[in-house]
C-alpha cells in the first residue's frame, strides 16, 4: 500500500514538472515558436554540437544505431544523406531543430534499404526539401517494405522534386563541392547501386560509401584516377563485404567513420577493423562515440564526439 502511495505521488511530480516547464516555455522571451537551440541556452544545457554551428563546414555522422543518416551544414545551406530506420525520423528532427534547420537543400538517399530509407518520409513531410536524390534502383529491386513507400507518398504530398542523380554529376551547398561517383553501373543489389559522394571543401574531402560493397569499390577504381580523401565513411557499417585492401589503398584517409550500433550482428568486423589498424587509420564509431561531427575551414579538420 505504501508502495502505491509512492507511485501516485512520483507520478504527480512528473506531471507537474511538465505542466510548469510546458506554462515556463510559453512565457520566455522567444515565445512559442522557441527553437530548440534557444531552450538549451536559457536552460544552461549542454548540447555537444553546438560548438560546430559556427563552423564553415560541419558533417554530423548521427548516431542513429545499426543504420546511416549524415547531416551537412555549410554556410546556412543544410543537407541530409539518409534517414536511418523509420523509427528515427523524429530524432534526426530533433537534431535538425537544434541547428535552427528550416529547409534542407539536398536530401540523397544512397539506396532503398529500410536502415538508409526508413526516417526520409518523416524528413520530407516536415521540412522543405529543395531536391531529392535516389539512384535509379532496377524493378526487381525495389524493397516492398512500407519505407519505400512511404518516401513516395511524401514526394508527392509535398510536390518535392525528385531525380536519380547521374555519375560524375556536380552541384554546390554554398562552397561545399559535391560530386556524384557512383553507380557507375547498374549493380547486382541495392548495395551496390549506393549513391557515393565526394564532397570536397578547400583542401578537405569526404568520401561517403553508402553501403557500397567490394563490386562497387571496384568499380570506383576502375572509374576515378583520384580517391583520396581526409575521411571516409566506411561502407556497409563496417560488413565483411565492403572495404578491402586495394580500396583503403586509393582513398587512403586520415579517419575512418563507421555508423553501427551494438548488436547480435556483431559489427563492425574485425577484418574490416584490422585492416583500418594495419594501415594505420584512426577509426570512429558511433556506437562508441555516438554522434560524430567533423569541422572544417579547408584546411584542417577539428573531430566532436557526443560521448
Amino acid at each position: 500500500m505504501e508502495q502505491q502511495k509512492n507511485s501516485k505521488k512520483v507520478l504527480k511530480i512528473t506531471l507537474l514538472v511538465f505542466l510548469a516547464v510546458g506554462l515556463l516555455v510559453s512565457f520566455l522571451p522567444f515565445g512559442t515558436e522557441a527553437s530548440w537551440r534557444h531552450i538549451f541556452r536559457f536552460f544552461g544545457l549542454t548540447d555537444f554540437a553546438a560548438a560546430a554551428d559556427n563552423a564553415p563546414l560541419s558533417i554530423h555522422v548521427l548516431d542513429v544505431g545499426k543504420a546511416d543518416s549524415i547531416f551537412v551544414a555549410c554556410e546556412g545551406k543544410y543537407m541530409l544523406v539518409d534517414g536511418g530506420t523509420q523509427d528515427c525520423g523524429e530524432g534526426i528532427a530533433e537534431y535538425l531543430d537544434r541547428r535552427d534547420v528550416k529547409k534542407l537543400d539536398f536530401v540523397f538517399n544512397t539506396h532503398p534499404d529500410a536502415d538508409h530509407i526508413g526516417g526520409l518520409g518523416y524528413i520530407i513531410r516536415h521540412y522543405q526539401v529543395g531536391s531529392y536524390f535516389a539512384p535509379d534502383v532496377p524493378q526487381n529491386l525495389i524493397p516492398q517494405g512500407e519505407e519505400y513507400a512511404a518516401v513516395q507518398t511524401a514526394l508527392r504530398q509535398t510536390d518535392t522534386a525528385g531525380r536519380s542523380p547521374f555519375c560524375g554529376e556536380s552541384m554546390q551547398l554554398g562552397s561545399l563541392k559535391i560530386k556524384v561517383l557512383a553507380p557507375v553501373k547498374t549493380g547486382d543489389s541495392t548495395n551496390n547501386n549506393s549513391i557515393i559522394l565526394m564532397l570536397t571543401f578547400g583542401k578537405n574531402r569526404f568520401l561517403l560509401m553508402g553501403d557500397a560493397e567490394k563490386e562497387e569499390e571496384r568499380d570506383l577504381m576502375e572509374k576515378w584516377e583520384n580517391l583520396s580523401a581526409n575521411v571516409l565513411k566506411i561502407g556497409h557499417h563496417g560488413s565483411s563485404t565492403s572495404t578491402s585492401e586495394p580500396f583503403l589503398r586509393a582513398v587512403q584517409p586520415n579517419f575512418a567513420v563507421i555508423s553501427v550500433a551494438r548488436d547480435t550482428s556483431r559489427l563492425p568486423k574485425r577484418d574490416v577493423l584490422k585492416r583500418l589498424w594495419d594501415a594505420n587509420i584512426p577509426v570512429y564509431r558511433t556506437d562508441v562515440s555516438g554522434t560524430l561531427v567533423f569541422m572544417s575551414d579547408g584546411e584542417k579538420i577539428t573531430v566532436l564526439t557526443e560521448k
